[in-house]
């Protein structure tokens, strides 16, 4: 019993010694288990001044965030611990910058405060890089490599390639070629985004379309396990599918028609009251235009815009 008293009563002046140690560095910061020894895992900044590129590959698992500004600047944040381990390179060579490297996650034996422990999914949250193309400069393609997420905003754009890994989002950004999205596993958000057509599919992950112009035909949204919502958008024409997730079509400009199909989920429209809308479950409940209905109801089928919506097990609302 005594021998316990004596290392329980060590244990606690060690963690009291490494608590001061922490506070220390102003305010109180998780120490890390590095190359033999406790250091105080503090986050830091590196800005990088590229050359001239007109192409981007992003080529890292922390977050990136593409804007315009009045500088070529790079901005790295990173916990110093993931810093050393995983340092990101910023290079440009045949006019295409290249940014790799990082990661977004760090394990390690941490302290922090009273808690102490092995962490093996400790996530870098401080870890993001923040890439300002000067407002002279037109990007023409981005490429997507080991990526997390990704963020654009208001630029122009020729065109992406590649998959996207984590989360895809544009905003205020024109694509003057068709975007294609179709290769990836995460969530893809469009806001105020401008292109000829869209071909946006994820295997694991929402889909979230707003006040967007997409004038061309056969706009493809699909995702595998989750939600579709397009709203406040001009689209020529559109399928729309969820394997196992709701629909909510709703405050669009069709020139066409849009088809919204779900296998387990529900769907929800909001649509002209000019345009044709016919309804299909195999296994729910039908609400056209406040009225409950039959499947296979087709409302002003001889409308220039069409809207169809269909179902197997899950329920219709349109109004």
């Amino acid at each position: 019993m005594k021998r316990w008293n004596i290392a329980s009563l060590v244990v606690i002046v060690v963690g009291i010694i490494l608590v001061i140690f922490s506070v220390g560095h102003h305010g109180a910061k998780a120490l890390t288990w590095n190359a033999g020894g406790f250091q105080v895992d503090k986050r830091e900044r590196t800005v990088v001044h590229p050359g001239d590129y007109d192409k981007l590959v992003v080529n890292t698992k922390l977050p990136v965030t593409v804007k315009p500004g009045n500088v070529n600047q790079i901005t790295i944040q990173q916990q110093s611990l993931n810093r050393k381990k995983h340092p990101v390179t910023a290079k440009v060579a045949n006019h295409t910058l290249t940014v790799a490297g990082g990661d977004n996650r760090q394990n390690s034996f941490r302290i922090h405060g009273l808690s102490v422990g092995w962490d093996d999914e400790a996530y870098d949250s401080n870890g993001k890089i923040t890439i300002v193309v000067p407002k002279t400069t037109t990007v023409k393609t981005v490429t997507l490599q080991r990526n997390w997420i990704v963020r654009l905003e208001n630029l122009t754009v020729k065109n992406v390639t590649g998959s996207h890994g984590g989360s895809f989002q544009a905003k205020n950004v024109t694509f003057t070629q068709p975007l294609d999205l179709s290769r990836g596993d995460a969530d893809i958000f469009l806001t105020n985004v401008t292109t000829p057509r869209v071909t946006a599919k994820t295997g694991d992950g929402d889909i979230t379309i707003k006040q967007s112009h997409f004038k061309q035909a056969n706009n493809v949204f699909h995702t595998a396990d989750g939600d579709v919502s397009v709203k406040n958008t001009h689209l020529g024409s559109a399928d729309v599918t969820s394997n196992d997730g709701d629909l909510h079509i709703g405050h669009n400009q069709v020139t066409q028609r849009v088809k919204a199909h779900t296998d387990d989920g529900d769907a929800y429209g909001i649509v002209s009251d000019t345009a044709g809308v016919s309804v299909q479950t195999n296994d729910g409940d039908i609400q056209l235009m406040g009225r409950s209905r039959k499947s296979g109801t087709h409302l002003r089928p001889n409308a220039k815009v069409q809207y169809a919506f269909s179902t197997d097990d899950g329920d219709i609302t349109v109004r």
